[in-house]
């Protein structure tokens, strides 16, 4: 007999009871580790634009630099259009960076099949410019040593017209999910009054739903 003659019981869990509450957490876990996942590929990718981003301002900011003053290849508002010296602009960009491979546009194995506008715009994205064209899916990509894609028109021979003034940015390449607002900008340079060179997605804005535009991203 216990001390004191007074018995102590031990209360268990049922086998009922014990599946009920690992369903409970089964639930919670289905509804709260995808978030958790979403929520951490998004601030990568993130983090990734922000640094690819960086890259591409100082490559900007150091070309002109040594040029004196900007090349003429970026817009002005709407409309205003500086192309003539792109193709020199670009060359010396471009030797910025360790560019890895020139990729065609119909090579998959460097350069994804990306959603065009009328498949974004079915999808429940958003377009700013609706007379943009956002050609990337026919624009070579030039392969960076961190995996990052520019994209560009005629790249090693002549970037021609305003074409020029607009570039494709995929922050990781062929990893995805190869989204517009998600990894993937539309990106064009445009100088602002101070006379300094910015690629921003103002014009040709396009983004899948759920994304992002390039400033909102910068400016978190």
């Amino acid at each position: 007999m216990p001390r004191g003659g007074v018995f102590l019981s031990k209360k268990s869990f049922t086998l009922s009871e014990v599946l009920i509450t690992l369903v409970v957490i089964g639930i919670a876990a289905a509804i709260t580790i995808p978030q958790i996942i979403v929520s951490y590929r998004n601030k990568t990718l993130e983090s990734q634009f922000k640094k690819s981003y960086a890259n591409i301002e100082n490559a900007i900011n150091f070309v002109n630099a040594q040029n004196g003053t900007p090349y003429e290849c970026y817009t002005v508002g709407y409309g205003n259009y500086y192309p003539s010296e792109c193709n020199s602009f670009w060359s010396e960009v471009l030797s910025r960076f360790n560019i890895t491979k020139i990729c065609e546009s119909n090579d998959r194995t460097c350069h994804p099949l990306y959603k065009t506008k009328e498949q974004v715009l079915a999808q429940g994205g958003k377009v700013i410019n609706n007379s943009c064209t956002h050609p990337i899916n026919t624009m070579k990509g030039i392969v960076l040593n961190d995996g990052s894609i520019i994209y560009l028109h005629y790249y090693g021979n002549v970037i021609s017209g305003s074409m020029a003034l607009y570039f494709g940015l995929d922050v990781n390449g062929v990893k995805g999910p190869n989204k517009w607002g998600y990894d993937l900008f539309y990106l064009n340079l445009h100088k602002k009054k101070n006379s300094s060179v910015v690629a921003m997605t103002a014009v040709c804005e396009l983004i899948e739903k759920g994304g992002q535009s390039a400033e909102s991203i910068l400016t978190k």
